[in-house]
């Protein structure tokens, strides 16, 4: 594997490169990002010249996707592809090791348990049909990748050796959450919503190993730590969708507080308004009746 770097001294110049720089990663996790760009770089054997910084950082950005499938940049400015895409790479400072670093891309939120009402809620049909969200495919883990099975099979294995790292622990939990979160909530066996993912697997080339629902990643009582809060706020648009089109998006605009005396003083002067109207036909009914009484049309026979 080459990467397309513009200089010509690359930092990695195959897969056992790109795989020793990702060992050197995660067996030293609390290292800064500075000290282990340094280490690693300072002892390869196979560059003559040592790389630029640049294309050092591209190399680490790579290792960082490849294990946690989360884009990081060691930069503030993202790159354009990424901005048009809607996503943003995490800042993976110089001075954070890459145990805090996973952390900030994943905060612990409120653990949660997703009720069977809220299950139904959110299955991915119901909310292409009432919310009109769209399902894409997605390289990034945050945005829940389907293939997570490796995470937590590396970390059943760490454990059973006594290796295992809080980073790895996070990882598979993460990795849980996501599989349950596709396989039970949004994607839920024989359902209208699996007929939508496996169109999505055939057409959007999503990983057909997400409709693959022999794996268990828990039942009714699986606690979310990481994305339940994301599951509650499609349960929020579902339950109070968001104006879509001209005519809703107006309403939506004119239906706060500061619009509820103006609305009010409106409908004050639309009905004194047709109040008068009313008065106005009542007395020219009475006008006519007067003069027909007063002057009535003889009919000759």
């Amino acid at each position: 594997m080459r990467l397309n770097l513009a200089h010509s001294a690359r930092p990695v110049h195959s897969h056992d490169d790109l795989l020793d720089l990702i060992e050197a990663i995660r067996s030293q996790p609390i290292r800064t990002r500075t000290d282990l760009t340094a280490e690693y770089f300072t002892g390869l054997k196979n560059v003559a010249t040592a790389p630029l910084p640049v294309d050092q950082h591209r190399a680490v950005n790579l290792a960082v996707q490849v294990i946690s499938m989360v884009s990081c940049t060691a930069s503030k400015r993202a790159s354009g592809g990424m901005l048009e895409l809607g996503s943003l790479p995490i800042l993976w400072q110089d001075e954070v090791s890459f145990a805090d670093f996973m952390f900030s891309a994943f905060p612990v939120s409120e653990p949660r348990r997703i009720q069977p009402e809220v299950k139904f809620a959110i299955a991915a049909a119901r909310l292409k049909k009432i919310a009109g969200l769209r399902f894409e495919p997605t390289d990034d883990l945050r945005n829940h990748l389907s293939v997570l099975k490796e995470h937590i099979a590396a970390h059943e294995k760490a454990t059973r050796k006594g290796t295992s790292s809080h980073t790895s622990a996070m990882l598979a939990q993460v990795s849980r959450e996501v599989l349950h979160s596709i396989q039970i909530v949004l994607f839920p066996f024989n359902s209208d919503s699996e007929i939508l993912l496996r169109r999505l697997v055939r057409k959007e080339s999503l990983d057909p190993d997400c409709t693959q629902y022999g794996f268990v990643v828990g039942g009714d009582d699986f606690t979310y730590c990481y994305f339940g809060s994301k599951l509650m706020d499609l349960y929020e648009e579902v339950d109070n969708p968001s104006p879509r089109g001209f005519m809703e998006k107006w309403f939506e605009r004119k239906s706060g507080a500061r619009y509820v005396m103006m609305a009010t003083f409106i409908g004050v002067i639309i009905a004194v308004v047709l109040g008068i109207l009313s008065l106005a036909v009542g007395i020219f009914q009475s006008w006519v009746a007067y003069q027909a009484w007063k002057y009535p049309v003889s009919t000759g026979n």
